[in-house]
């Protein structure tokens, strides 16, 4: 079996067995577990300011592997895999009715809170940033894997 099937694999796992999780709280959005294209608005380097992470990954898939504090593991593209200085640098939980993603960096974090739209998830970064830069603009849009295999970026 090669990297790229195992991957798929695990990753069909991981969904499927976070869509056999418990339901969530009232109140509670239940998250569209999956894959996701993540564009990111940052005229000003506010996340490379704030994590010291060049910037957001392009893709990412929510899973439902917990990472300690922050929530649950978002899977990332092999090529940003070893960017955090810790295997959990990038998590997600559910609050309230929406998500919050945690990225964290060499020289801190970045949360960023969303919410539920027709065709994915869209925020701000909640985290105060140096110098008053304006929040980050964050879009999540259902997509394919693809993003998430060996060699893509």
């Amino acid at each position: 079996m090669t990297g790229a099937s195992r991957f798929l694999s695990a990753l069909a796992v991981a969904t499927a067995a976070a869509a056999c999780a418990s339901a969530p709280r009232s109140g509670d959005v239940a998250p569209n577990t999956g894959c996701y294209a993540l564009y990111a608005s940052d005229m000003y380097g506010a996340v490379t300011a704030a994590t010291g992470l060049p910037a957001l990954p392009p893709y990412v898939a929510l899973d439902a592997t917990t990472v300690g504090v922050h929530g649950r593991r978002l899977i990332v593209p092999v090529t940003w895999q070893a960017v955090g200085p810790s295997p959990d640098w990038a998590s997600w939980r559910v609050d309230r009715s929406g998500l919050v993603l945690t990225f964290v960096g060499s020289s801190g974090s970045l949360v960023v809170a969303l919410q539920a739209t027709t065709d994915g998830y869209r925020g701000h970064s909640v985290t105060p940033l140096q110098r008053g830069a304006p929040p980050v603009l964050v879009t999540l849009v259902n997509a394919s894997c693809v993003g998430l295999l060996p060699g893509a970026s």
